[in-house]
């Protein structure tokens, strides 16, 4: 597909677990990407661990949106249109393929914990190593995957009439009348090296193809009703939903042997290599053309922070508040700071461990709240230090990283400093859109320049090496001890 029309715009829908945000890029007008709107994305939260998403609401919501891009489209006489699709996965959405409708109750998310009586299956089918035989990658056992919650539906028995789908893929099918999903929507389900569903998988659930979306890359156009609709040009095509995770990726532009955290709630870290390095017990190996990478999800990151200023302190979180603590936090020395396990909701990559505990060590009664929230910058670097010596941090040669959390300079110097590696922060806000609308530039074969992405590059503190060198041992002492 090659873009002849000069009038052409890339918007991209992201249905996140908090907000559902669409933003829309014009080269012909600017090079950056304009945010139409962002809406929140409610949950719905039960005392069983459920953590749930009712699709009739996010429809509502992303049709407002889609309303609201005709609007501009419109105003800005845009002749072509290409939509993209990411957003959050692993929900369990079981869609009605005969009549072609959502279910009426809400629908688990990858947050909700109530297939957790399902991992001892989970794990006979895909522990012990054997993941990487079914689907070319480890992948530990967790609630928050797919497969796990696909075991957990199997006990009441599955309808033929029923079809699985990701909220991005239902979004899809309302736009075009077509099932159809990118492979990253479907991580756990898919074999990563074939990118095709794992056939041990479905065999072992009792499902065919069918109860699932295609799996392919082909943009589909938009139906006449919906174009019509929503005001969208009459060529109006939209491609299959994809991770959110993915499309970050996809806009950090990364090179051989760079490492990438996204720094969120949670964080995720990794690297990426043009020959493939060698697949890891405790990190998911996949194919990210035109290379490889190896990444994990942690459970530490700003979640840590919030707690630490709602739990402790008491205060809401502000930016004036945000603001204060860090002056407080880069006047101190950090050899004066307790060293603390972050640990509040277990960890993941690279530890894999649900009972770990948060603790905090060396305290004094000298100690302020600057100390503290210091410490707490310095324990999610520790960790991620942690990822990035598992993945084999002395081939890296710089770090990438995005998210709100990079915002914070005195952290980034902290990580660049535990790390001993530059680090160079994205100044894109909302990186998973300019990714997707990189790949729409790419698959189309556009001519016209790509959103513009800035790094800012953050080295090390010379003086803190030392000193951040001894306080990690103790950290990875200190770890392994409460792990006993």
């Amino acid at each position: 597909m090659v873009q002849t029309k000069e009038r052409v715009a890339f918007a991209t829908l992201d249905i996140g677990t908090s907000q559902i945000k669409l933003g829309v890029y014009c080269p012909f007008l600017s090079d950056e990407i304009f945010l139409i709107n962002n809406l929140p994305n409610d949950l719905v939260y039960g005392s069983s661990g459920e953590v749930r998403a009712e699709y009739n609401s996010i429809r509502e919501k992303s049709f407002r949106l889609f309303t609201e891009l005709g609007a501009f489209l419109k105003s800005n006489k845009i002749e072509v249109l290409h939509i993209g699709i990411c957003g959050h996965v692993s929900s369990l959405m079981e869609w009605n393929k005969a009549t072609g409708t959502a279910p009426e109750l809400p629908f688990p998310i990858w947050l909700d914990t109530t297939s957790y009586n399902s991992l001892d299956e989970y794990d006979a089918v895909m522990g012990s190593g054997k993941s990487k035989e079914i689907i070319g990658t480890f992948l530990p056992s967790g609630t928050n995957w797919l497969f796990t919650k696909l075991l957990q539906r199997k006990k009441a028995g599955f309808s033929p009439d029923s079809i699985f789908l990701q909220v991005g893929d239902a979004i899809f099918f309302e736009l075009c009348g077509n099932y159809k999903t990118h492979f990253s929507s479907q991580i756990s389900m898919v074999n990563l090296k074939k990118r095709e569903y794992a056939v041990e998988l479905l065999d072992y659930l009792q499902l065919d193809k069918s109860s699932l979306p295609t799996i392919s890359y082909d943009p589909c156009l938009v139906a006449e009703t919906q174009t019509q609709l929503f005001g969208f040009p009459t060529e109006t095509f939209v491609f299959p939903a994809m991770a959110d995770l993915y499309t970050s990726l996809y806009g950090l532009r990364l090179q051989d042997k760079e490492g990438f955290m996204l720094a969120n709630t949670s964080e995720q870290a990794g690297a990426f290599y043009l020959q493939q390095p060698n697949a890891l017990h405790n990190f998911l190996s996949i194919s990210f053309d035109p290379g490889f990478i190896n990444y994990g999800s942690t459970n530490t990151g700003g979640n840590v922070l919030s707690w630490f200023l709602t739990n402790v302190l008491n205060k809401k979180i502000t930016k004036e508040v945000l603001q204060e603590l860090t002056a407080k936090a880069a006047a101190i020395d950090p050899a004066e700071t307790p060293v603390i396990l972050p640990y509040l909701q277990g960890e993941r990559a690279p530890l894999w461990n649900s009972k770990l505990t948060a603790s905090i060590l060396e305290l004094n009664s000298f100690h302020t709240d600057g100390h503290l929230f210091r410490a707490i910058l310095e324990s999610i670097a520790f960790a991620r230090r942690h990822c990035f010596e598992e993945i084999g941090i002395e081939d890296l040669q710089l770090i990438k990283i995005a998210g709100g959390s990079s915002k914070n300079d005195l952290w980034n110097t902290i990580r660049a400093s535990v790390l001993n590696k530059p680090v160079a922060v994205a100044d894109e806000k909302e990186l998973s859109m300019a990714g997707l609308i990189y790949y729409l530039m790419e698959f189309t074969q556009s001519s016209f320049p790509k959103p513009a992405i800035h790094f800012k590059v953050t080295e090390p503190n010379k003086d803190w090496l030392n000193t951040y060198d001894d306080k990690y041992r103790r950290f990875i002492q200190y770890q392994q001890l409460l792990r006993l």
